[in-house]
């Protein structure tokens, strides 16, 4: 072989290289392009929050809170009982958030607080931040916050004996 002729196929190796290389190149950048969309498709489509309310039951003496909507969407507070084994505990009251297609009403997203059942300072914290807005948003509509207070007490009085029947029965309590 002579020295043209192995230049001629240098070259034509190098540019058959150079042409694969670029190619390689591409189709990574491709690759990448795809597994990002994928991740953030799946970061959409999942949520440990729905999990746990699958995982959950709802409690009936508790009603569900309302947020304001959105032209697609709605968002649900509500508590319910979860009595699966989860990091060591169980027994855990469900503070949810729900995210839900507004006509389907089918849940998107979920976030959830698990409190367990024998927290009382946490639970007596909660009850207290609802009651200050409670009080917040009665004085400033000018309604007297203590006959609410009072409907509340005697419902949660008159229906004591079923919510806590209703939570036995959820859970398994010792």
């Amino acid at each position: 072989m002579s020295e043209t002729e192995n230049s001629i196929d240098k070259e034509l190796f190098l540019e058959k290289f150079e042409k694969m290389s670029l190619k390689i190149e591409q189709l990574t950048h491709e690759i990448s392009k795809m597994k990002d969309k994928l991740d953030k498709t799946n970061k959409i489509n999942r949520s440990f929050g729905l999990e746990a309310i699958r995982n959950s039951k709802p409690l009936t003496f508790a009603k569900e809170v309302h947020g304001i909507k959105s032209p697609t969407k709605r968002y649900i507070l509500s508590i319910r009982t979860v009595s699966e084994l989860w990091k060591g505990r169980k027994n855990d009251f469900l503070i949810t958030i729900r995210q839900q297609e507004r006509e389907t009403h089918m849940d998107l997203k979920a976030l959830g607080i698990r409190i367990p059942i024998d927290d009382m300072k946490n639970l007596t914290t909660l009850a207290k931040e609802v009651l200050s807005l409670l009080y917040i948003s009665s004085e400033l509509k000018g309604i007297e916050i203590t006959e609410i207070l009072r409907e509340i007490i005697s419902e949660i009085n008159k229906d004591g004996d079923s919510m806590v029947r209703e939570i036995k029965q959820n859970m398994m309590l010792q």
